[in-house]
């Protein structure tokens, strides 16, 4: 069987005269099922269109799905053809929270600044100078920038330009993991008080977090099955973000059991005896009136940096409990290996850098040293 290889085409345009005045005549080839090529006539009033460049513009998706597999279409692609690749393509696949925010920088600041561009005539160094420019923190530019470095992969492997070492290697963003933003840490006294001054049941939320280094995220996807009483412990299996439920953590080490402290396990009996049927409310921490896991940006902007601010600590966030806690160990003296199998990081550097996988007896045993400070 004979093939004949695709060309790339952009359709002829002519004024068709009409008794008031013309039309716009589109003509162009395609394949139809058979295989066979055949010509398409389309017809448009004037009055639609007033030149042929407006035509043109209109009929462009129509002629980049005809002309979508062949060499020039790929060489004339832009970045704005390869964001929309992604956005239907490849983000779908991500987490949901990851989903969100990779749009955000895809559709915000990643189209408007190089979708009319050629892919093969993006560099590294206008990049790097657009980086620059950008009113954005390091860790927005880093975001940008590994965005930049994925959707240049994604190139590649549909061969919209020839594989090679991606440019965006040469593209280096300054103090990109240097947090900017002041980490606020409580004392153990300072977090008893917190815990004292919160209502139900954002008290026991925070002491939840508090006793075990959790995510708010990971705290409030906990449902009662996943407590194991005979064994003390608690599985962290799933999270709640952006109102959304992720079947797993953050990460492959995020999913873990944890050791409750017998006082944080009397703690949730008693917050369990009275809540309603668990059928209907499975999460330990279900809202009354829809039966859903609650809001964590409400339940801080509410109650948490409220009771905070009167505490006399700024800069509060759901994250400082987590901060508190891996400093809590560190003044404790624990194990660094255990440090991070609490924390539940994959690379003992995060631990220590930044703020573990085998539950033992000596596990259990660090994390009461904490624990018994915060009741």
């Amino acid at each position: 069987m004979k093939f004949r290889r695709q060309r790339y085409q952009k359709g002829s345009v002519r004024k068709v005269p009409r008794s008031h005045g013309f039309a716009w005549e589109f003509r162009y080839r395609y394949t139809d099922d058979d295989g066979r090529r055949r010509e398409k006539v389309q017809t448009f009033d004037s009055s639609a269109f007033g030149s042929e460049f407006e035509l043109r513009k209109a009929m462009e998706s129509q002629m980049s799905a005809l002309n979508d597999g062949t060499l020039r279409a790929r060489m004339d692609a832009t970045f704005g053809d390869l964001i929309s690749k992604y956005l239907k393509e490849e983000l779908p696949k991500l987490k949901s929270s990851t989903q969100s925010t990779n749009a955000s920088m895809a559709k915000l600041h990643v189209q408007p600044r190089w979708g009319n561009s050629k892919i093969s005539e993006v560099d590294a160094y206008s990049v790097d100078e657009w980086l620059t420019s950008l009113h954005f923190g390091q860790a927005s530019k880093v975001r940008a920038r590994n965005m930049m470095k994925r959707l240049f992969d994604l190139a590649m492997l549909w061969k919209y330009i020839p594989f090679g070492r991606n440019p965006m290697d040469l593209v280096k963003v300054k103090r990109g993991s240097k947090r900017l933003k002041k980490i606020v840490i409580f004392t153990p006294k300072q977090f008893k008080c917190l815990v004292r001054a919160l209502p139900e049941p954002y008290n026991l939320m925070v002491l939840l977090c508090g006793c075990l280094g959790l995510r708010v995220s990971e705290a409030l996807a906990i449902e009662w099955r996943d407590i194991d009483w005979k064994a003390a412990t608690i599985g962290i299996k799933q999270i709640y973000t952006h109102s959304r439920m992720q079947d797993s953590p953050k990460t492959n080490a995020s999913e873990s059991e944890l050791p409750i402290y017998p006082a944080l396990a009397r703690a949730l009996r008693a917050w369990r005896k009275g809540q309603d049927d668990t059928e209907d409310f499975p999460f330990v921490f279900s809202s009354p009136r829809t039966g859903r896991p609650y809001s964590a940006d409400t339940i801080r902007n509410n109650y948490l940096k409220p009771a905070a601010l009167k505490l006399g600590i700024s800069g509060f966030g759901w994250h400082s409990i987590r901060h508190s806690y891996k400093s809590w160990m560190a003044a404790a003296k624990i194990n660094p290996a255990h440090m991070r199998d609490l924390m539940r990081h994959s690379d003992i550097t995060t631990t220590m850098d930044v703020y573990g996988n085998t539950l033992t007896p000596e596990l259990r045993k660090s994390n009461s040293l904490v624990a018994r400070q915060l009741f």
